[in-house]
């Protein structure tokens, strides 16, 4: 009897091999319109990553696909201590989501009114972003928006939102195209 239920289990195994190799494989490409999107490159990262960074983890205020926390000033909490670096230029990444295209992509962003943070007293843009412009350049698949937060300690959490409004040519992803970015001011 054991023999016969070993026979069974392995025709069984076998059978199940030659099934799957029966069908057929997906393509798992990205086969729509080349567009434009915010990624948040840092989620899931580990906490103590994120703190070497200068990226914060806060009550009510997590990471997620478009959003981030970071801080302007190193600070520790706890104990032993533990410390938070602080962050003194921060990237919010726009990735192409397409083929990669022989040229550059120019794409335009803006900030919007709602925003809590004032640029230049909040923030300023890098050099490269000050324009409101982030170039992917050829052959890549993404550019960055570089943003230097001002230390001001004794003020509240501010927040930059950041909208793509895209180029000529390539499209906006409706899912992926407003980034918040808070800055926290520890006490």
């Amino acid at each position: 009897m054991k023999i016969l239920n070993k026979y069974i289990l392995g025709c069984l195994v076998l059978l199940s091999f030659g099934l799957t190799s029966c069908f057929e494989e997906e393509d798992k490409s990205y086969s729509g319109p080349t567009v434009v999107e915010f990624k948040n490159h840092t989620l899931g990262m580990t906490t103590a990553a994120l703190r070497s960074k200068g990226v914060v983890q806060l009550t009510g205020l997590t990471q997620t696909d478009t959003s981030r926390v970071i801080t302007a000033k190193q600070y520790s909490t706890g104990t032993p201590p533990v410390v938070t670096s602080a962050r003194t230029v921060d990237t919010v990444l726009v990735q192409l989501v397409g083929p990669q295209r022989p040229t550059a992509t120019e794409v335009s962003f803006e900030v919007l009114p709602t925003s809590t943070a004032v640029e230049g007293t909040d923030y300023t843009f890098d050099a490269m972003s000050a324009n409101k412009k982030i170039v992917i350049a050829p052959n890549t698949s993404h550019g960055l928006i570089l943003i230097k937060p001002i230390s001001i300690p004794g003020t509240a959490t501010k927040r930059i939102i950041l909208r793509l409004k895209g180029s000529g040519d390539v499209a906006v992803s409706p899912n992926y195209d407003t980034f918040y970015l808070s800055i926290y001011q520890p006490q």
